[in-house]
């Protein structure tokens, strides 16, 4: 009987050393991928993924292919920018959708020719080029500096005292921040659409990964100082997804928090943690391996994830926040967006879009965005 203890025992003890050492491997394994796919930054254009089966002038049937991106906007409504080599276009409401085509308005082509057999990527930024391309609104290129060094920025002159800093999202180019600006120059606020660390062309910091906020906040403050330089008396904050953990960094940190007057947040990753682990259960791993890819990841990468939960300082929050997030996002989970809203009422002016996608509230409905930009901006204190 003592003999068949043992021997249980040490199958056990096989059992669970074989289960620790998968997990563990596991976690390295998604520690790698994390690194690649999270921490590292990409500014490769994404591929061309779908095919164009036929085009005319007002309408365009666009064909999915094997390459097209789980995460693609082609089956969304909305409004959403069309790249292909050499062209830009944009395109509309669906008019018919099957399991493997859709027909959709084509409302404009900004540049080149389009025709059928062409390899063409939906996106969600809508606008190609800059200010002066993509709206006709004139603009500066121009140079601010933080801890970290000289960055660029897109510059929009305006009459009001309260400039509009805009920050883009990972990996994101500046155009992203075109889509709420025609609101902002309308109302005339001088708006400011920056880089970053690690931006493409632009100063890195030491290991060259992405920090979700944790340092890239210092270059925010450097464009909020240069706004205050140049004539700003305060500004208001404009975040797409980690630019507003970037944005919500600098509230909690930088010293120049109180000048800020009111904040935007467009499917902010407030919390690094969440939104990981939404990536784990996508990619079919159990919750516990994100776990250990998580504590691995901080051994290997230095990421302090804890301090990467911005949820846990709301209650420092002092600033009108207009919040917008879709209930389609499959990158940044909405119960982060829902958590910060329920957290402070008395703050958060929350508009949850049902149907959209990441960073997609905009292309769901841009009259019903910029209208809510427009009142939020009219209604926030001076």
């Amino acid at each position: 009987m003592r003999l068949w203890k043992r021997i249980l025992i040490a199958v056990l003890a096989v059992v669970v050393l074989a289960a620790a050492g998968g997990l563990a491997g596991g976690g390295w394994y998604l520690s790698d991928i994390l690194k690649k796919d999270a921490l590292t930054p990409n500014h490769n254009p994404a591929a061309l993924d779908m095919r164009v089966s036929a085009v005319s002038a007002d309408q365009i049937t666009l064909e999915a292919t094997t390459s097209t991106s789980k995460t693609s906007p082609w089956r969304y409504n909305g409004e959403w920018g069309m790249r292909w080599d050499g062209g830009y276009a944009r395109v509309g409401m669906i008019q018919e959708l099957t399991d493997r085509q859709v027909t959709r308005v084509l409302e404009k082509i900004d540049n080149g020719d389009l025709r059928a057999g062409d390899m063409v990527r939906l996106e969600g930024a809508a606008y190609a080029g800059d200010p002066q391309l993509a709206l006709g609104i004139a603009f500066q290129e121009v140079r601010y500096t933080s801890s970290l060094g000289i960055f660029g920025a897109w510059y929009v002159p305006g009459d009001s005292a309260t400039w509009a800093i805009i920050v883009h999202g990972r990996n994101a180019p500046l155009r992203e921040g075109l889509r709420i600006l025609p609101p902002l120059t309308a109302m005339g606020y001088p708006a400011l659409l920056i880089n970053y660390r690690n931006d493409d062309g632009m100063p890195t910091n030491g290991d060259g990964l992405l920090r979700y906020g944790q340092t890239e906040w210092q270059d925010l403050e450097g464009a909020v100082g240069y706004a205050i330089a140049h004539g700003a008396k305060d500004v208001v904050l404009v975040g797409y997804s980690m630019g507003g953990a970037v944005v919500v960094s600098f509230l909690y940190q930088s010293p120049l928090a109180g000048k800020v007057r009111g904040v935007i947040l467009d499917a902010p990753m407030m919390d690094f943690n969440e939104t990981i682990d939404l990536g784990v259960k996508q990619r079919g791993y159990p919750v516990i391996v994100a776990g250990v890819a998580k504590a691995v990841s901080g051994l290997r990468f230095g990421v302090d994830w804890g301090k990467l939960d911005y949820l846990r300082g709301v209650d420092r929050l002092k600033t009108p926040i207009l919040l917008f997030h879709g209930d389609a996002d499959p990158t940044v989970p909405i119960a982060t967006s829902d958590a910060l809203a329920a957290a402070r009422p008395d703050l958060v002016q929350y508009v949850r879009v049902p149907g959209a996608l990441h960073v997609g509230a905009w292309n769901r409905d841009p009259s019903a965005y910029e209208a809510a930009v427009r009142d939020f901006l009219a209604g926030i204190p001076e």
